[in-house]
């Protein structure tokens, strides 16, 4: 063989081996950038980040192969979007209404419980509709419950009723005075 022949199989092996070197160090690399984002998307311990970029670039095919047997199962959106949902069919639940008195579970539209006969609802005095009895306002109209049901009660014979006050009159009441006979 000449010299000239060997030099030039011996350039075409130095680039080969020089192309397969960069090969390998760009795999390398790119080995532990795609384990460094991996993680990074599983969890936010930045101790396991940094152990599981070492143990791929120190073992790189070894490494690469046990952070895949160890790692966290689920990315931290996977367990967001989990945690979303609990908390939607937690609503859903809290949603369910339930006596107040009881506890029993008890339909929207119902006035009364069917376990301990509880008033659930009334009408609003303004407007008619069914109003919840923990409700201040009508949700419909937008009158006071508080005052309207109170003026309900003054504008009839129910209800609180007083007597005559030291320096009050008759006619200077809300209401007419009951008189308990003695």
């Amino acid at each position: 063989m000449s010299a000239e022949l060997v030099n030039t199989i011996a350039t075409i092996v130095g680039i080969v081996v020089a192309a397969l070197g960069a090969f390998i160090f760009a795999f390398w690399a790119a080995v532990g950038i795609w384990t460094f984002n991996d993680i990074r998307t599983r969890t936010r311990d930045w101790l396991a980040i940094l152990l599981a970029v070492v143990l791929v670039l120190v073992f790189p095919l070894v490494g690469w192969v046990l952070y895949l047997m160890i790692r966290p199962r689920q990315t931290l959106a996977d367990v967001f979007d989990r945690a979303l949902e609990e908390e939607a069919l937690l609503r859903e639940i809290e949603d369910t209404f339930v006596c107040g008195t009881c506890g029993a579970p008890v339909k929207e539209p119902w006035v009364y419980c069917p376990s301990c006969h509880n008033q659930l609802q009334h009408s609003c005095p303004n407007c008619g509709n069914l109003v919840r009895n923990e409700w201040e306002i009508c949700v419909l109209c937008g009158v006071n419950q508080q005052t309207a049901v109170s003026q309900r009660y003054a504008d009839s014979n129910f209800g609180p009723q007083r007597g005559p006050q030291p320096g009050e009159d008759d006619e200077t009441l809300p209401y007419r005075p009951v008189r308990v006979a003695e």
